[in-house]
């Protein structure tokens, strides 16, 4: 059974941050997320996509293209024998519903203090830190954030900081 959780965020973590990627054909992986994702794996880590999609209730895509890309992502990552979940806020931000972050509704599970959210917007980082989540990574070469506990300018710096530093603490 796995005890700690990575939470990640999906458009700017999981892949490039194009607004409102509602297809496959605009969606490009950051292919260092398999890495990534695959050393908390190993670590014992449940692996959770939490996801605001208000391109939905804008009409900009339909439910089943968005559909689409959450099959496209499990199966890639399946394929890499890595399980995860994916939790999504379909709405429209004025609605300010309770699972869009930066609220807490995607967050709520169960606390360990190993739990990660690595986002890429000081929301993503806003939410966790509302969530009781300790250790908030923020991946952005200009957004700052006093909610994140962490900030790496690229997904490569994250990469070299697990390889060297996170195995020591």
């Amino acid at each position: 059974m796995r005890k700690n959780i990575l939470y990640l965020d999906r458009d700017g973590v999981v892949n490039k941050h194009i607004p409102y990627v509602g297809s496959l054909d605009r969606f490009f992986w950051h292919n260092e997320i398999f890495e990534i994702v695959n050393f908390f794996y190993k670590e014992n880590y449940d692996i959770k996509i939490v996801t605001n999609q208000s391109g939905i209730e804008r009409g900009y895509f339909t439910f089943c293209d968005y559909t689409e890309i959450c099959k496209h992502i499990l199966k890639e990552f399946n394929s890499k024998d890595i399980n995860l979940e994916i939790r999504t806020c379909p709405h429209h931000p004025a609605k300010n519903c309770i699972c869009r972050k930066p609220n807490t509704g995607m967050f709520l599970d169960k606390r360990s203090k190993n739990d990660i959210m690595i986002g890429d917007q000081d929301s993503d980082m806003l939410a966790a830190r509302k969530a009781g989540i300790k250790n908030r990574w923020l991946i952005s070469k200009n957004i700052k954030s006093n909610n994140a506990t962490k900030i790496f300018n690229s997904h490569n710096n994250l990469l070299n900081y697990l390889c060297l530093d996170y195995a020591k603490n």
